[in-house]
């Protein structure tokens, strides 16, 4: 770097028309490691090594209104020259127009000490991705049906800290780790030609432990060479299982309607003593935001805003009980601040998975989509199916599916919901920068009359 962070919030001091600061930086570790089948054994196809470095600022400015303030958010760069970055930054924050809020001025006391990076990837990396490599190979040496193609492992250490105006300094560091396997079955149809399909599968995860590589590979491969022998759904509406991934896909989109962002910008939103699901009969809902998960995809013990994080009930059995409130929308809209970090936690049902599947005469598992389409607006989902599984409870047999569409509201779509007993940890990062989004909650959930078009 060319110029410290002590000398940006130096500089920021010198202009009288500053009125507050947040300033983060984030540096980034990381390594890539690809795999290839490599005459039927495992090959490392390439090794990657990178580092990569952020410095955003986010100022507040006064524009000479009685209670109106500019503020704007910039990326910084240590190679070019500071003073130029700020006044840039400055003169565009006047261009603004926003009503005036201020950081705390006490700072938060006693933070606890969370546990948001795993220590044996903090402490050597390689050793870390030898291990893992070790068993990605005792996975890939296992006999199977059908063949392996490729897979990766990333691992990476974030460290970040982030400066306020007012005095807080807060450092943090996680761990991420990404695994993907990928499988195909080839086939010899009656006409001569072969007929072969690939199946993708991945996971994300914070700590080692939360990553069983082998039942990766196994569910890989055994759905690779499921997915040569499907059939189409037939058009129609059914009960259906979705997994934690798309559980937590859409709960994380729902979390927005809770906030007094949302609120405050009139945009979709549910305020306490309402009910989450008009007429829901089903498992009634409670749902969490849990900033002290540990190992969770967005574990945090203080918001860039200078809040304590702490764990916060936003629904109690469908009924609304609290507003997920920053600061600043908090300030504008005369209400305590709260917390907006954290995995989404939602309460355990009743049901096994095998409960599950008999739960109706049909009943669809999707096994995995295309690509989950969810609006978090109208709280609308759709998205190809990639493979399912229908079980009939009348044969007692069961199917693999392929193709059609699936589209559903969780407004509508859960009311008579279903969950497992069976609750499990799922993290996701979409960029390298940033928190991502966590879940703790039901490995699987039945709704009930999805739309279902072959």
């Amino acid at each position: 770097m060319d110029w410290k962070i002590d000398q940006l919030k130096s500089e920021l001091k010198n202009f009288p028309d500053v009125l507050g600061w947040i300033v983060s930086q984030e540096h980034i570790h990381r390594k890539e490691r690809y795999f290839l089948n490599d005459a039927q054994k495992l090959g490392i196809d390439q090794d990657r090594d990178t580092r990569l470095q952020s410095i955003q600022m986010r100022v507040f400015v006064n524009r000479g209104v009685q209670g109106r303030q500019g503020e704007i958010s910039v990326k910084l760069f240590p190679s070019l020259a500071l003073k130029p970055q700020i006044d840039a930054a400055i003169q565009a924050a006047k261009l603004t127009d926003h009503q005036a809020w201020a950081l705390p001025t006490s700072l938060p006391e006693k933070l606890p000490q969370l546990k948001t990076s795993d220590p044996r990837i903090a402490e050597d990396m390689d050793g870390s991705m030898d291990q893992l490599t070790a068993q990605i190979r005792a996975a890939v040496e296992k006999k199977r049906e059908s063949a392996f193609n490729s897979a990766e492992l990333f691992l990476s250490m974030h460290h970040r800290e982030f400066h306020l105006s007012n005095g807080l300094t807060h450092r943090s560091s996680q761990s991420r780790i990404y695994v993907e396997a990928a499988y195909s079955k080839s086939i010899k149809l009656p006409n001569g030609q072969n007929h072969a399909d690939e199946y993708l599968n991945s996971h994300w995860a914070v700590s080692q432990d939360d990553v069983n590589i082998a039942a990766l590979f196994d569910e890989t491969a055994e759905l690779a060479a499921a997915s040569l022998a499907t059939e189409k759904p037939a058009t129609g509406k059914y009960p259906v299982i979705v997994n934690a991934e798309v559980l937590s896909t859409l709960w994380n989109n729902q979390i927005s309607h809770f906030s007094a962002a949302n609120a405050y910008n009139q945009l979709p939103f549910q305020k306490p003593g309402t009910p989450l699901i008009e007429g829901a009969t089903g498992d009634l809902i409670s749902i969490w935001l849990d900033p002290s998960l540990d190992y969770g995809a967005d574990t945090s013990a203080v918001s860039s805003q200078g809040i304590a994080q702490k764990r916060l009930q936003l629904v109690d059995q469908n009924k609304i009980v609290a507003t997920a409130a920053d600061l600043q929308h908090a300030t504008y809209l005369s209400m305590p601040a709260t917390t907006t970090a954290g995995a989404v936690e939602i309460g355990a049902g009743q049901f096994s998975h095998e409960e599950l599947t008999q739960q109706a005469p049909q009943v669809i598992e999707i096994l995995q989509f295309s690509g989950l389409f969810a609006d978090a607006q109208s709280g609308t989902f759709s998205s190809e199916i990639r493979l399912a599984r229908l079980y009939d409870r009348k044969t007692k047999t069961s199917k693999y599916l392929k193709g059609g569409s699936l589209s559903g509201s969780l407004f509508e779509n859960f009311k008579n919901v279903r969950l497992s007993k069976e609750r499990v940890k799922h993290a996701h990062f979409s960029a390298d920068l940033g928190p991502g989004h966590g879940y703790f909650g039901p490995k699987y959930a039945l709704m009930n009359d999805v739309s279902i078009v072959g």
